[in-house]
C-alpha cells in the first residue's frame, strides 16, 4: 500500500499496458507501468470535438492487464441489460486525480468479466478496450484541462472489504496505474 504494509488481501492483477489507437486502429502511444509518459498526435485522434471553450480529442485505449492472485471475494454475478447473460462485475474506472480518494474522483468506463483462474506462462493477457477523451482550452496557447491520469481495476466486493482506514483507492484497488498523457498538438 501507499504506506508501504502489505495490502490486507493480495491484489488480483497485475497492469501491463494501455495502448492508444489512431482512426485506422494504428498504434500511436504506450503506457507501461516503467514508462507512463505519452504524447498522442493531434492527427491520429480517432474523432475532434470543437466547442466554444476548446477541443477535445478521443482515441481508442486498449488496457492489457493479468491475473497474478486468485480473488479474495469473487465478484458477484449482474445481469447484461437486454440479455440472460450474467457477468462479473470488475470495473475499470479512470480518473482526472493522481490518487483518487473519493467516489465522485474515479468514473466508470467499463464492467468487465474476468476469469478467476491464473493464466499459463506465456498466456494472452486480459484485454479491455474503452475510449479516452483529453480536452484542450482554446487558443494559440492551449493547454489540456483536467487530464485523466490514473486508472484502476476494482473488485467492487474486495473492495467493500477492505477497513475504512485505508481511503486511497490505489489501496483498495486490485491494480492501479497513475500517468501522464496528452496530445502533441502540432503533429
Amino acid at each position: 500500500m501507499n504506506n508501504g504494509q502489505p495490502r490486507p488481501f493480495p491484489c488480483e492483477f497485475q497492469i501491463q499496458r494501455l495502448t492508444f489507437l489512431g482512426k485506422n486502429q494504428e498504434i500511436v502511444g504506450q503506457i507501461t507501468p516503467a514508462s507512463p509518459n505519452v504524447k498522442l498526435p493531434k492527427s491520429k485522434a480517432v474523432d475532434i470535438i470543437h466547442s466554444t471553450s476548446g477541443d477535445s480529442y478521443l482515441y481508442n485505449v486498449s488496457l492489457d492487464f493479468r491475473r497474478i492472485n486468485t480473488a479474495s471475494f469473487l465478484p458477484k454475478k449482474s445481469p447484461i441489460v437486454g440479455s440472460r447473460l450474467q457477468t462479473g462485475f470488475y470495473e475499470v474506472g479512470t480518473s482526472t486525480v493522481g490518487s483518487p480518494i473519493s467516489p465522485g474522483e474515479v468514473v466508470l468506463v467499463k464492467k468487465v468479466d474476468v476469469s478467476p483462474e491464473l493464466p499459463a506462462f506465456r498466456s494472452r493477457p486480459n484485454r479491455v478496450n474503452f475510449m479516452l477523451q483529453l480536452n484542450y482550452s482554446t487558443g494559440s496557447n492551449a493547454t489540456i484541462v483536467a487530464p485523466v491520469q490514473y486508472l484502476q481495476i476494482k473488485n467492487p466486493i474486495t473492495f467493500s472489504k477492505l477497513p475504512s482506514s485505508i481511503n486511497l483507492y490505489r489501496d483498495r484497488s486490485e491494480a492501479w496505474l497513475a500517468f501522464n498523457v496528452g496530445v502533441d498538438l502540432m503533429k
